[in-house]
């Protein structure tokens, strides 16, 4: 075998290629499994919610791409749900990169009401009983 030797996955320049693809998808896979969720609230107290294809209401999330910069992705994202300039502040980052993902919580505070039809304006004290069980704990820790 002129002094290489042939293992498992064949000559060492086969695993090393092989080595580097499994590398590439496991940082493509840690990449992809993140969210921002935004806490958009209103000076009457209410809590912006969508609502999810069962007909429940849910905080609004948006999966991230994992090769652009998560602050330009939730900038744009939060400009087209919410039409109206807006400052937005991270309030936490949750989770840990694995199976779950990691979860980039935003918060932002409305000064114009901006009512229409696919907008959901909950009140604070009702929104927690409409929210599922993480978003409530995301409502909650968001304060």
């Amino acid at each position: 075998m002129n002094g290489r030797q042939s293992g498992f996955l064949g000559p060492p320049v086969y695993r090393k290629v092989i080595v580097k693809i499994w590398r590439a998808f496991l940082r493509v896979e840690r990449a992809t499994i993140a969210r921002a969720v935004l806490v958009a609230r209103r000076d009457d107290d209410c809590v912006f919610a969508v609502a999810t294809p069962s007909g429940a209401f849910g905080l609004p999330f948006l999966e991230l791409d994992g090769w652009e910069p998560v602050g330009t992705q939730v900038q744009a994202w939060v400009k087209r749900i919410l039409s109206q300039p807006s400052e937005l502040k991270l309030q936490l980052i949750d989770g840990t990169p694995g199976r779950r993902g990691v979860t980039f919580v935003y918060s932002v505070e409305m000064r114009e009401r901006g009512e229409t039809a696919d907008n959901h304006w909950l009140k604070a004290e009702l929104a927690a009983s409409a929210l599922s069980e993480e978003d409530r704990r995301l409502l909650i820790v968001s304060d």
